[in-house]
């Protein structure tokens, strides 16, 4: 595969033109706030994680009720609202393997993520993964699980990922995305 990233200057974006297609697209479009949103989201460990979910997933838009309104992401949306909030959410504790859950966010992560047509982790992996990332001094890369083969050979993307003004871009939009899950403050003084 021959794929290149590049960051457009004027709009922003986040561009990866890839041939042949991978997953059915020869280019994938997206801004910094999606990588934060998709890695919160979805429970994802790095950047890179976030983009190959990106190129690899699918939205099952059977899944969406126009009724209601609800899709894919609103569980993922209301499980990490209501984790920030530190109150109970209404998520299903039952797997589609029959396993019982014990962590709200991560059965709310896997729904999405089921729903997005990539793998779901178990708690295991997520409490293993939360403890990597919060000790932060292991070489290697961590994983929910993602397959992030597709990212390795993106000309471009190993430069992106290693700026530090690319990384401050990144973090700025993941405490944006952050606040924005966060109740308002009554103003009224």
């Amino acid at each position: 595969m021959s794929a290149t990233f590049e960051m457009d200057d004027d709009s922003g974006l986040c561009i990866i033109r890839c041939n042949p297609p991978v997953n059915g697209s020869d280019s994938f479009v997206f801004t910094p706030d999606v990588i934060a949103s998709w890695k919160a989201l979805l429970g994802l460990a790095s950047t890179r994680e976030a983009i190959a979910a990106i190129m690899q997933g699918r939205e099952d838009v059977s899944r969406y009720d126009r009724a209601t309104g609800r899709g894919v992401w609103t569980g993922a949306f209301e499980a990490l609202e209501s984790a920030l909030n530190d109150s109970a959410t209404d998520v299903s504790m039952l797997a589609a393997d029959g396993e019982v859950l014990n962590d709200p966010l991560t059965a709310a992560r896997n729904k999405a993520r089921e729903g997005m047509n990539l793998p779901v982790m178990s708690n295991e992996t997520d409490a293993n993964l939360i403890a990597t990332l919060a000790a932060d001094d292991s070489d290697e890369e961590p994983s929910s699980g993602i397959d992030v083969t597709v990212t390795k050979t993106i000309e471009g993307l190993d430069a992106f990922l290693n700026d530090e003004s690319s990384q401050n871009v990144l973090d700025e939009c993941e405490e944006r995305f952050f606040e924005s899950l966060l109740p308002r403050q009554n103003q009224q003084n």
